[in-house]
């Protein structure tokens, strides 16, 4: 399998592909808004910060520290250019900390949610699996 997340669940795919005995399991990672700080806990109270854009009181990791360990496995990933809760130089922090192969697809879109460029998001979302597909280790 390919894992694919969003948002938070981008961030817990990059994680999940550091453990070495997932990483032999699957094909590689896609992440669609994908921060830097996830979270590996969450409360309904957390909710205000879809609200506030600050960070929860909940435990939490980086993916610019740990995204190195996902290669040999490819790295794929999409984002918005006017994402409101992860701007492109986070996304960029993220990537220059990631190994090869990687590979990082920008969509001229509205928000975190890509709602005025659906059609875009779904080309660049095939496009990054058939390269993610040319990119598996030997």
């Amino acid at each position: 399998p390919v894992v694919i997340g969003v948002s938070e669940g981008a961030g817990l795919c990059v994680l999940a592909a550091t453990d070495p005995e997932t990483r032999h399991r699957i094909r590689g990672v896609i992440g669609l808004g994908l921060p830097d700080m996830n979270e590996l806990g969450w409360h309904w109270k957390d909710a205000i910060i879809y609200l506030t854009h600050s960070a929860p009181s909940e435990p939490m990791f980086s993916a610019a520290a740990i995204v190195g360990k996902v290669a040999p496995l490819p790295l794929g990933a999409i984002h918005s250019t006017h994402d409101e809760f992860v701007s492109l130089n986070e996304i960029n922090k993220v990537f220059m900390a990631a190994k090869e192969p990687k590979k990082l697809w920008i969509v001229n879109a509205a928000n975190h949610r890509f709602s005025d460029n659906l059609p875009e998001l779904d080309r660049r979302l095939v496009e990054a699996l058939d390269w993610l597909g040319q990119n598996q280790p030997r």
